[in-house]
């Protein structure tokens, strides 16, 4: 983050610099810049996803059961972010109005998000000690897409003559697919869990930028962070075991899981005013 506010700090000073030696030397900018008006353009960057996913298990029957088998399944809980970065472009649109070198305005976009990555965590341990341990394996994985997302935003900036600096937030809309499956087995036994969610999230953004006017065209910088909730997943265990005890006890035990999609954009922009 601080990487990104000197990046912009220093992006503002030389974008002013250069409008100012624009104006004077080559014409390209008028002398007092109009930002009010409409306009449509198109976006690129990248996206940084700070997504958190956990899973967790619990024993939902109505028998006791005994602290080794409790402590088995809190064993299977895990954790973990998604971190990857994605490429991300879109369309956006939106409208200006100038007051005494305050600028006012409104803007949508739709953007592809190329977010699809599996986290893996290995419970070969836990589960040996369920199944017979010759041959155990289990492995608990959560996969996840999320490819669009559109934001419908407020901005609020000041104009130094063709430097508009400003601040945006609003609606986020995005989609994301989560499948989760624990598949553990031995070949003659087994036990697994698989859940999945997905679909259309509401959420809110928030973030900056800077653009640079010339005669109609505008060329800019953004940031935006983008936060689209939680989606919700629960499975029941599928189990088949030669220990009738352990298969009383493991068929009752449930999961339910949460992925929280957060993400941060960079990108850069063009624009065509009307």
């Amino acid at each position: 983050m601080k990487k990104l506010l000197l990046a912009c700090s220093a992006l503002a000073t030389v974008m002013s610099l250069a409008s100012n030696a624009m104006a004077g030397d080559i014409g390209l900018a008028p002398a007092t810049y109009d930002w009010s008006g409409g306009y449509v353009g198109v976006n690129a960057g990248a996206g940084f996803n700070n997504s958190d996913f956990k899973n967790n298990y619990y024993y939902a029957g109505q028998n006791d059961i005994d602290d080794a088998t409790s402590g088995l399944i809190d064993d299977l809980d895990f954790s973990a972010k998604g971190n990857e970065t994605a490429f991300t472009a879109g369309m956006l649109a939106g409208y200006n109005m100038e007051f005494s070198g305050f600028v006012l305005g409104a803007e949508a976009d739709f953007n592809y998000l190329g977010f699809s990555s599996s986290k893996k965590n290995d419970v070969g341990d836990v589960m040996s000690q369920v199944l017979a341990p010759e041959n155990t394996t289990a492995t608990d994985s959560i996969n996840y897409d999320s490819n669009w997302f559109g934001t419908v935003r407020g901005r609020l900036g000041y104009a130094f003559d063709n430097v508009l600096v400003y601040g945006t937030g609003g609606l986020a809309y995005g989609k994301m697919d989560v499948t989760q499956k624990l598949l553990a087995s031995n070949g003659s036994e087994s036990a697994s869990w698989q859940g999945s969610t997905g679909g259309w999230n509401l959420g809110w953004t928030v973030g900056g930028g800077i653009e640079y006017g010339i005669d109609r065209w505008t060329i800019g910088a953004e940031y935006l962070y983008v936060d689209l909730g939680s989606y919700d997943w629960s499975a029941k265990g599928n189990v088949s075991l030669s220990d009738s005890t352990l298969q009383d006890d493991w068929s009752e035990v449930n999961e339910k899981g949460q992925a929280d999609l957060k993400f941060s954009i960079a990108r850069a922009t063009v624009k065509y005013r009307f």
